[in-house]
C-alpha cells in the first residue's frame, strides 16, 4: 500500500474562477476548476504528488509525448448527489484500463491508491464545481505523458501523471435522444495486434478527420468497421455500440484488441442481464444491420461510454443511404439501461452492484 503526502499549493481568492458563471451553456469540455493534481516518476519511482493552480505545462519541445506520441489518458465522472456527496463510477476500473493502456505503450503503472487519492483529494477541493443537475456532471481526465526530451524512438524515463476537472453538461447537446451516425467505409480505428484496446491519444488523433466529415454532413458520430473486411461493426467514436434484436443485446467482443473495452459497455451487459435480457459478444455485419434495420428485426440500437452515457442511435448512413432504426425512437431497452444507469450514478436509488465510491 502506497501512501504519498500531498502538497496543497495555496491560490489566493482573487485569482479563483467565478464557478457557475458558464451553466447556463455548459459545453463539453470547454471549461476546467481551478486546480489539477499532478505526479512525476524519475528514478524508477513515482514522487513528488501535488495539488497545483490549473495551468499550462512546461515540456520540452522533444519530449518523447510529443514527438512519438506516449501518452494515454482515462474519462470519468462525479456526480453529485441529493445529499452532497460526488459519486464516482467503478473507478477501480478506470485504475486498471488506465494501468493496461500504460503497459500497452511501455509506460510505468501508478499505483491505485496513489491514482484514486490524488483524485479524491482534487474532487474535495473542486467539489464546488460540480453542476447540480442531473445530466451534467464533472467531467475526470487522468492523463500520463512521457516528458523525456530526446530524438529516438525508446520509451520515455521520465513521466507525468495529472488530473484535470472540467464541469460539463450533456456529450450531446439534445440530449437523450436518437441520433444519427456515419459508418466509416474508408478509414479505420484499429487494427488487430494493434492499439484499439489503449486509450492512448494516437487513436483519437486518427479518428478527427472522419469525424469533421461527419459533422458537416449532419451525422453526431462515426461508426467503425473492422479493419480486415472492412463489413463488422466494432465501435462508436465516443462509445461503445449495442445492437438489439428480438430482446438479444449483441456487441463487438474484445478478443482481437481493436476495441476499447468501456467500463459503461461492461456496466451495460451487467444491467441487462439482471434484467432477464440475453447478451452475446459477438460482432454483426453491416449487412446484417441493414438488413435489421430496413425489415424491422433491429429493435433497436444504442452506444454507452462514460461522455455520452447511453445515447440512442436513430439512424445509420451506409453506402450512401439513411437507414432509420426503430423509426427514430428511444426503444425500451435504451430507456431502462439509461434510467438505471443515470440514477445508480447519481444517488437517486440505492447502488444495487457496490459500484458506487462517494467523497
Amino acid at each position: 500500500m502506497v501512501k504519498l503526502k500531498i502538497t496543497i499549493d495555496k491560490i489566493p481568492t482573487y485569482e479563483l474562477k467565478k464557478k457557475f458563471e458558464y451553466e447556463s451553456s455548459l459545453e463539453f469540455g470547454k471549461y476546467f476548476t481551478d486546480r489539477m493534481f499532478q505526479i512525476n516518476f524519475r528514478n524508477g519511482e513515482w514522487n513528488n504528488p501535488r495539488i497545483t493552480k490549473y495551468g499550462s505545462l512546461s515540456l520540452e519541445p522533444s519530449a518523447i509525448a510529443l514527438q512519438y506520441g506516449q501518452s494515454i489518458f482515462e474519462g470519468q465522472k462525479a456526480y453529485w448527489t441529493k445529499d452532497g456527496k460526488l459519486n464516482l463510477f467503478r473507478p477501480d476500473l478506470n485504475i486498471k484500463r488506465f494501468n493496461n493502456s500504460a503497459r500497452r505503450i511501455a509506460m510505468p503503472e501508478i499505483a491505485p491508491d496513489v491514482y484514486l487519492n490524488g483524485l479524491k483529494t482534487l474532487l474535495d477541493l473542486e467539489r464546488d464545481w460540480t453542476p447540480k443537475n442531473v445530466g451534467s456532471a464533472l467531467y475526470i481526465r487522468p492523463t500520463m505523458i512521457g516528458v523525456q526530451g530526446r530524438l529516438g524512438l525508446v520509451p520515455s524515463n521520465e513521466y507525468l501523471f495529472y488530473i484535470i476537472l472540467a464541469p460539463v453538461g450533456p456529450y450531446f447537446p439534445e440530449g437523450f435522444k436518437p441520433i444519427k451516425i456515419l459508418v466509416s467505409e474508408q478509414y479505420i480505428r484499429a487494427a488487430p495486434g494493434g492499439v484499439g484496446s489503449a486509450k492512448t491519444g494516437g487513436n483519437y488523433a486518427a479518428s478527427m478527420l472522419i469525424a469533421q466529415e461527419a459533422l458537416k454532413k449532419g451525422y453526431n458520430q462515426v461508426l467503425w468497421l473492422d479493419a480486415i473486411h472492412k463489413k463488422y461493426a466494432e465501435e462508436v467514436g465516443a462509445m461503445n455500440i449495442f445492437f438489439v434484436y428480438n430482446d438479444t443485446l449483441y456487441t463487438a467482443p474484445l478478443d482481437n484488441g481493436t476495441i476499447l473495452p468501456g467500463i459503461t459497455r461492461e456496466s451495460v451487459i451487467q444491467m441487462a442481464k439482471d434484467f432477464g435480457y440475453s447478451v452475446k459478444e459477438k460482432a454483426l455485419s453491416m449487412e446484417e444491420i441493414v438488413e435489421g434495420a430496413n425489415n424491422g428485426s433491429l429493435q433497436e440500437c444504442f452506444g454507452a461510454g462514460t461522455a455520452a452515457s447511453i445515447a440512442p442511435v436513430g439512424c445509420l448512413h451506409y453506402q450512401g443511404k439513411e437507414h432509420i432504426i426503430n423509426d427514430f425512437q428511444i426503444g425500451k431497452i435504451s430507456q431502462k439501461i439509461y434510467d438505471q444507469l443515470i440514477n445508480t450514478q447519481y444517488g437517486i436509488i440505492e447502488d444495487p452492484y457496490g459500484w458506487i465510491v462517494s467523497v
